[in-house]
């Protein structure tokens, strides 16, 4: 049998001992680390290690879209670091005279300048179907940093613009052959020939 003797006063003032007084902010990409610290600084410091605020964090994080989620350590007496995991932004909507960021998932984050976001490929008209596109150039490992622009058309189809001015006219249906047949296409001698690259006929390549 092992006797305790329980203290409420040295309780309390283990409480007050594991106060927050140094925060570390880690794996930024895109946000600024000097902001995101003092917006964890003003909620968190002072307050107890032990028992961390949920609802302060929570508060942190719905003032921060593009904040996915965060992993928290623990450093006794006093130190929190926190792993900050940024959601990933593909592409840039321009639609109405609104501008906004898009995520891997479909999201969209109300946009703000950021030197790391500049070169995102830019959306024109609506992202309908668009996760779909997006999704058959990474499985096809098309080099998307060289996607300048997206438009689309009200009929369900895509140009795609790259930074060299090249254009890719996609079909409504099955887009991913005409995406393979330009992949196939870069390599032939002939390809820096062509701009425009016309797919929306069926089983037809108009170069021009």
């Amino acid at each position: 049998v092992t006797l305790t003797t329980f203290n409420p006063n040295y309780f309390n003032s283990g409480f007050q001992l594991f106060k927050i007084k140094e925060i570390e902010v880690k794996n930024l990409k895109i946000l600024e680390e000097k902001k995101v610290k003092i917006l964890f600084y003003n909620e968190l410091s002072d307050t107890n290690l032990l028992i961390l605020n949920d609802n302060k964090i929570e508060k942190i994080l719905k003032e921060n879209e593009l904040i996915d989620y965060i992993e928290l350590k623990k450093i006794y007496p006093s130190k929190l670091e926190i792993t900050v995991y940024e959601k990933k932004i593909i592409a840039i909507i321009n639609y109405k005279k609104n501008t906004f960021y898009l995520t891997k998932n479909g999201e969209e984050i109300k946009f703000f300048k950021n030197g790391a976001l500049k070169n995102l490929p830019n959306i024109f008209g609506k992202q309908k179907n668009f996760l779909d596109v997006y999704s058959a150039l990474t499985q096809l490992a098309f080099p998307v940093s060289e996607i300048k622009s997206f438009y689309y058309f009200d009929i369900g189809r895509w140009d795609i613009v790259l930074k060299n001015n090249k254009v890719i006219k996609l079909p409504i249906k099955n887009f991913i052959v005409s995406l393979e047949n330009f992949i196939n296409l870069k390599k032939e001698i002939s390809f820096e020939k062509y701009s425009i690259f016309d797919y929306r006929i069926k089983d037809q390549l108009i170069l021009n």
